[in-house]
């Protein structure tokens, strides 16, 4: 979904420089990641649908019986089975003729899916629909606008996002987005994000062209992430869904880590608050 950002006439397409609050008025770098703050497969089947060309994503449910042992009873001898149920989504478009895919993530296959998830790990307490845990996707995407800030010759490009570990800063925020889905309480996930990781031109990768990645980053031990701060932009206006998209704002700290800043914190503070669900059911989703 296309979003207008006014502040874009004011960027380059390098990483910003800006001064520290000490007196020396040091530089410190920001740099710009696009990131969804969501890892729900139906988060992410609904934002990029047919241009998904790879996801990985999991889950799985944990039932447990327990029975005190005859005899053994006043010393709290207790037999437990545990049943585990895990399904696993590995998904790569395959190329057939005429460069269609043989296997596209259609409107119908996204539902099948989905309909397996729910067959499979079954109804939830509270209702809300059980769901997947992405660990990466991968979008092929046509655009203008993004070829435009790079020294691409096609206007395509793969886009890998690579779940994270989310910041402390926006944890709640993250939560909160999610709430309606019930994917912590309910359905037992980790509270991670999808970070942009790479940028790839598709011609390179046909044509063996010398270098068509324009973004790339090793993820949040890398403190050096090569992240162009226009087409950052671009791809937050362009390509990523409104209610989850977000561009981190990282900067690198003394001890040479990254943290976000603060006008990152706020634009996510910004956003309308959802209301929580409140029921409750395991799970190890991550």
């Amino acid at each position: 979904m296309t979003r207008e950002d006014s502040s874009e006439l004011e960027n380059s397409d390098t990483e910003q420089e800006q001064p520290t609050d000490n007196h020396n008025a040091e530089l410190t770098r920001i740099t710009q990641i696009p990131s969804l703050l969501t890892n729900s497969l139906r988060a992410v089947f609904s934002a990029f649908g047919e241009n998904i060309i790879h996801v990985r994503a999991h889950g799985s449910i944990e039932t447990a019986n327990s029975t005190l042992l005859d005899g053994l009873r006043d010393y709290g001898a207790v037999w437990e089975q545990h049943d585990r149920q895990r399904i696993v989504l590995d998904y790569e478009q395959l190329p057939g003729r005429d460069d269609e895919p043989v296997n596209p993530l259609t409107t119908e296959a996204r539902e099948a899916i989905l309909d397996e998830v729910t067959s499979r790990l079954g109804p939830t307490n509270s209702g809300v629909d059980q769901d997947l845990a992405v660990t990466s996707v991968t979008i092929r995407i046509t655009n203008e606008r993004l070829a435009s800030v790079t020294p691409a010759q096609v206007p395509e490009f793969d886009l890998t996002f690579l779940s994270d570990p989310v910041e402390s800063d926006i944890k709640e925020a993250t939560k909160t987005l999610n709430a309606p889905r019930g994917l912590y309480d309910e359905l037992g996930f980790q509270v991670r994000n999808l970070n942009l990781r790479s940028v790839i031109e598709t011609a390179t990768k046909y044509h063996q062209q010398v270098d068509g990645k324009y973004m790339s980053w090793g993820g949040p031990s890398d403190v050096r992430p090569r992240s162009p701060e226009l087409l950052a932009v671009r791809i937050n206006q362009e390509v990523l869904p409104e209610k989850y998209g977000i561009l981190k704002k990282y900067r690198v700290t003394e001890d040479s880590a990254l943290e976000l800043a603060d006008d990152t914190i706020e634009t996510i503070a910004d956003q309308e608050p959802l209301a929580p669900t409140t029921t409750t059911m395991g799970g190890d989703h991550q």
